[in-house]
């Protein structure tokens, strides 16, 4: 005859005998630590892209539009920059596509003045850049992503009434921009 022995499992806390321990880290294993700061790293070569173009993108968008959406606007597109930078640098002219996409968005923001409706587009930012804004050719040229003497042969073979035009352009009031 068989007996059976019924055992009922029962947990206990593990003793410090029993507990599995865990190696800990060495100090100086020769292994790389793990960050402890999760927030987002951004390449060097895209925070030196948003150093050297910030104020000036902030500049062409406070000609046409106030003070905050100028800023919204432009925050956006460094965002917009940063998700698609490998797209963005791997193109044959980075700085000239992000100064399109600037452009493009300040124009939908804000229509040009009825005496530059017609200006081609780089000739508009270089009228802006220069005779709005006071950028020499080489800076204007910098940003646009097109040589100095480009940017000098757009502003002089404008019309003196695209270059008062743009000598006038200033912002709206907040409160007809205010969405």
């Amino acid at each position: 005859m068989t007996t059976s022995t019924s055992t009922t499992y029962r947990p206990t806390a593990p003793t410090r005998a029993t507990a599995t321990r865990l190696p800990r880290p060495r100090p100086h294993s020769g292994l790389p630590r793990e960050p402890t700061d999760l927030t987002a790293a951004l390449p060097p070569a895209f925070e030196a892209f948003c150093a050297l173009n910030r104020s000036s993108y902030l500049d062409y968008a406070r000609a046409h539009l106030p003070d905050v959406q100028a800023h919204r606007l432009v925050r956006r597109l460094l965002g917009e920059l940063a998700v698609g930078w490998l797209d963005i640098i791997s193109s044959p002219d980075p700085q000239g596509r992000a100064w399109t996409q600037l452009r493009t968005r300040v124009q939908i923001a804000a229509p040009a003045l009825p005496a530059l409706e017609t200006c081609p587009p780089h000739q508009y930012d270089a009228l802006v850049l220069h005779c709005k804004l006071g950028y020499t050719s080489a800076r204007a040229a910098a940003v646009m992503g097109l040589d100095a003497s480009k940017v000098r042969y757009l502003v002089l073979s404008a019309t003196s009434a695209r270059r008062q035009a743009a000598r006038r352009l200033h912002p709206p009031p907040t409160a007809r921009h205010a969405a």
